[in-house]
């Protein structure tokens, strides 16, 4: 592997001859970047990451760059635009025939591998006479950092596992959110202004570029695609038979093996087995396939060499770039039978988990290992000998099933009053229409018991992680102003996911709804004594369904059996655990 590594330094700097002498010149500054100048050691903080960018720009007219917006500490989020004929606008990409590719670096800023390796590959792209004939069938659009604040925050001690740069930047943002745990309820600039870029751009193929945790092995690089049933078919039947095969061929005869993200069945035993989980749009891998966008995310391993990382993550996105090349007619096709697809959808199937019946053997490349106890903690620890590389044969269950499945309705009204819910979807780039008058609609509701909270903190929120649901079939008056949105249109997957309480990440887990959960109204014992008493005496078979509730629930306390009769009595709060969205169910 390090030979290989070699010869790819080598090319590069062949590379960098050629662009030397650049057609496209428009002065003699130096492209050569602070990663290669350091011989793979360091990488630009955000103000040398500008500078670059605006280089780039300046040598050479097939790269332009814009700012998508700012970060809360007002830093720019650069978006550097590559294409052949020096065209800017999507639209006008488009009408070329060119597909546009979309890289994004730096959403976790002390993993920036990904933004070295997108200025390697732009600068290459755009000089060897080799390689340019890949922009006649492909335009890049690259986020060389999404997290400005994070990049500013440059230390040496950002990230105790991984093996360089010498310094990075940090993990979230000046605000404290995790990026990559946004794409659904949008409450980051960073992510809101990604959010638009996408709907402008409208992207083909979409790459997220990481550094790992976890377990050590041999692989410098992983990956991880959406193609376990939760997305569609044609876009995950292309990921696996086209994309997969030939990028793990191709990086292997480019001695950079690689292999899907690892994830132990049981995190501290590698003998385990290996397991693939589906993931949910707030990721951003999952959230562009959800917008019919293959998305793909390289996890490259943070114990290897900051060098190896950048020089396989250029790999990996060059050696896509020629796979879209090559594919383009069975790759659009899958795109356009994805968006048919989508129109036609009428049941999702959700709630996908690993199917633990059903595994296959795979060759992995790790290491020997053995666990040591700590003389600190007197607790075992595990020790991977990095100088004992071996092929294991291993169990890996990599089949999901989906435990449930939802009707996919005409439409979803949200009542007007939930304003930042609507802004949400309306900034998801789907349309919406508003009503002109209060109007009385047959909808499907929900009904929500036993809500459980996660006792943790995630993204500033405390997630919901359970409860029961129950479908009432009612006619309510929906006021003017509602929200109207069809879905009979692109995306209907992320539309579910953000609206269907059920699916995961879902604006419900998140706790936008959360005031429709707590009770607002309470009684005294004695006046609910003389309520009670004259509800079991009108209502006969209140009175049994009361009994046979105290039998089932013998420790009950005073309080609590007149809780039920109030729930029971024209007193109780309507909306109180009832959904306020409206699924207008299809003729």
């Amino acid at each position: 592997m390090t030979k290989n590594f070699l010869r790819i330094t080598l090319f590069i700097c062949s590379c960098w001859l050629l662009l030397s002498n650049c057609q496209h010149s428009t002065n003699s500054d130096d492209l050569t970047t602070l990663f290669e100048k350091t011989s793979g050691l360091e990488t630009d903080d955000y103000e040398g990451t500008i500078n670059y960018v605006e280089l780039l720009s300046k040598k050479c007219q097939e790269v332009h760059w814009t700012s998508i917006g700012t970060s809360p500490e007002g830093r720019m989020i650069p978006l550097v635009i590559v294409d052949k004929d020096g065209k800017t606008d999507p639209e006008e990409i488009k009408k070329t025939g060119r597909m546009i590719l979309c890289i994004e670096a730096c959403i976790h800023s002390g993993e920036p591998n990904g933004k070295d390796a997108g200025f390697l590959l732009i600068r290459d792209l755009v000089g060897n006479k080799k390689n340019i004939e890949l922009l006649d069938s492909i335009s890049i659009i690259f986020l060389p950092v999404i997290n400005p604040d994070g990049l500013a925050n440059f230390s040496p001690f950002h990230r105790i596992n991984q093996n360089g740069p010498k310094k990075m930047g940090w993990r979230v943002t000046s605000q404290g959110f995790n990026l990559n745990r946004d794409f659904m309820k949008l409450e980051s600039p960073e992510i809101q202004a990604f959010v638009k870029m996408f709907n402008q751009w409208k992207p083909d193929f979409f790459f997220d570029t990481h550094a790992t945790d976890g377990a050590d092995y041999q692989y410098v690089s992983t990956y991880m695609m959406e193609d376990l049933g939760n997305y569609d078919q044609a876009i995950t039947s292309w990921l696996q038979q086209k994309w997969e095969t030939k990028i793990v061929s191709a990086m292997q005869q480019l001695e950079m093996p690689v292999f899907r993200y690892i994830t132990f069945r049981d995190w501290f035993d590698p003998t385990s087995g290996l397991v693939l989980h589906a993931s949910s749009p707030m990721y951003s891998q999952s959230y562009t396939t959800a917008r019919n966008c293959p998305g793909v995310l390289i996890e490259t391993h943070m114990l290897k060499p900051y060098k190896d990382r950048v020089y396989s993550t250029y790999q990996m996105i060059l050696e896509t770039t020629k796979i879209l090349a090559e594919e383009k007619s069975s790759f659009q096709a899958a795109l356009s039978q994805t968006l048919a697809n989508d129109l036609a959808l009428d049941s999702l199937s959700i709630n996908w988990m690993p199917d633990e019946t059903d595994s296959t053997m795979v060759n992995f490349l790790g290491f020997q290992h053995h666990y040591d106890t700590s003389r600190l903690t007197q607790s075992p620890y595990i020790v991977y000998e990095n100088d004992h590389p071996q092929q294991i044969q291993m169990v890996m269950f990599q089949h999901n099933i989906s435990i449930q499945s939802l009707a996919v309705p005409e439409q979803y009204i949200i009542p007007v009053a939930w304003k930042k819910v609507i802004q949400i979807v309306q900034q998801h780039g789907f349309e919406i229409s508003f009503m002109e008058n209060d109007s009385a609609l047959e909808i499907e509701q929900y009904r929500f018991s036993n809500i459980q909270f996660s006792p943790r903190l995630s993204e500033g929120h405390f997630r919901i992680t359970g409860f029961s649901v129950q479908k009432e079939n009612k006619k309510i008056v929906f006021p003017k102003g509602s929200a109207m949105v069809s879905t009979n249109q692109p995306g209907i997957r992320l539309l579910m996911n953000l609206l269907e309480p059920e699916m995961s990440g879902s604006l419900f887990e998140w706790g936008y709804f959360n005031t429709t959960l707590q009770r607002n109204e309470y009684f005294e014992i004695y006046s609910m004594e003389r309520i009670a008493q004259e509800m079991m005496n009108n209502d006969a078979s209140l009175k049994k369904a009361f009994d046979d509730y105290c039998i089932e629930h013998p420790n009950l306390s005073q309080y609590e059996k007149l809780t039920w009769c109030y729930e029971h009595s024209p007193y109780m709060d309507q909306q109180y655990n009832v959904y306020p969205i409206g699924r207008v169910l299809k003729s």
